[in-house]
């Protein structure tokens, strides 16, 4: 491991092993006296490193092996086989060195005692890690300024809205400081608002501390606007590993055009020349669009270089009668779309 290499992964894999239930009452029996048990590989075989000071995105439909990934990296679970390392310490064995080192957020998990306001819970934390108090007290400060939240620091948790929950939350986990922060779906639930500004507060915690954060999320805003790398899991493998503007395709376009008849691929294929993969018949239907006129026309996709666009419409125009079109650059969220897609197709 190099002295930049915070993250170091080689062959991580991890399975699961759960009892199988037959139907009925006869199954239930069974389960009691002689259960069988079915085994699901969560991640096969990955491998990756990250250097200090990385913000990296981890996408992944559900059940991709995301949060199997981030426990086994913050010591909660061991991985089935392959060596996986954080800061040169096997996350398993949980060292004090490494505990106070990294931190782990769950968007879905609450930490932090709902009881207590959260100056007193930050101060059981400050007890916890040993924290010096003048050290504890600049900290906190910091954070609280970041996050805007100096007025709630006497509020009761649980009398929190969810937003400031969650920021009081993120304070928790970085009052010690980490070098490592795994942070898993932090923005859910949350509005647009509240998931904006601590966006805000994770972009500039990195930039200034250079923390390391690997961030799992459903929103591609968090993933766009944060992260300089994306790693992508599906069905335990890594499909992916690089920066979000080569996923998005560069200097591609999608051409949005909506006709009268029902073509299928096959025959679009043949019309424009265009590969299976360059036209998407699901998008519109999936997006849930609404047509302006009314109508219940479904959106079909192309996605083409810029000089295609041209030859394509010329193309489907001699063939077919267009009602409307229009262009639109590739996001990140379609892209990801048709690889859950592919995935289940």
């Amino acid at each position: 491991m190099t002295s930049q290499t915070v993250i170091q992964v080689r062959d991580v894999r991890r399975s699961f092993r759960s009892p199988k239930k037959e139907e009925g009452w006869k199954g239930t029996l069974g389960l009691l006296v002689s259960p069988k048990y079915e085994s699901h590989e969560a991640l096969k075989g990955v491998t990756f490193n990250i250097e200090s000071g990385s913000f990296v995105g981890l996408i992944g439909a559900n059940g991709a092996g995301k949060t199997t990934l981030l426990k086994i990296l913050s010591g909660l679970i061991p991985p089935s086989s392959g060596d996986a390392q954080v800061l040169g310490f096997e996350p398993f064995k949980r060292p004090i060195e490494f505990r106070q080192s990294i931190s782990l957020v769950m968007g879905q998990k609450a930490q932090l005692w709902w009881d207590l306001p959260a100056v007193d819970a930050f101060d059981l934390i400050r007890a916890i890690y040993e924290i010096p108090t003048k050290t504890y007290r600049d900290r906190l400060g910091i954070l609280t300024d970041l996050m805007d939240v100096k007025k709630h620091l006497n509020t009761q948790i649980r009398r929190l809205s969810l937003g400031e929950r969650m920021k009081m939350e993120l304070i928790g986990a970085l009052l010690h400081w980490p070098q490592v922060i795994f942070l898993d779906e932090p923005t859910i639930g949350l509005d647009v608002l509240a998931a904006h500004k601590l966006r805000e507060f994770l972009r500039v915690f990195n930039q200034q501390e250079k923390a390391t954060i690997i961030l799992t999320s459903h929103n591609m805003d968090d993933i766009e606007r944060l992260c300089s790398r994306i790693l992508i899991l599906r069905s335990g493998e890594m499909i992916y590993d690089g920066p979000p503007g080569k996923l998005t395709r560069e200097g591609e376009l999608m051409l949005r055009v909506r006709l009268m008849q029902t073509p299928t691929s096959e025959e679009l294929q043949a019309v424009t020349g265009l590969s299976a993969k360059s036209i998407d018949l699901k998008t519109g239907e999936s997006a849930g669009e609404e047509n302006e006129d009314g109508s219940d026309l479904k959106s079909i996709y192309f996605h083409v270089k810029q000089d295609q666009v041209a030859s394509s419409l010329q193309k489907l125009m001699s063939k077919y009668q267009v009602v409307d079109m229009g262009m639109e650059e590739q996001s990140l969220e379609k892209v990801i779309q048709r690889l859950y897609e592919d995935e289940r197709g």
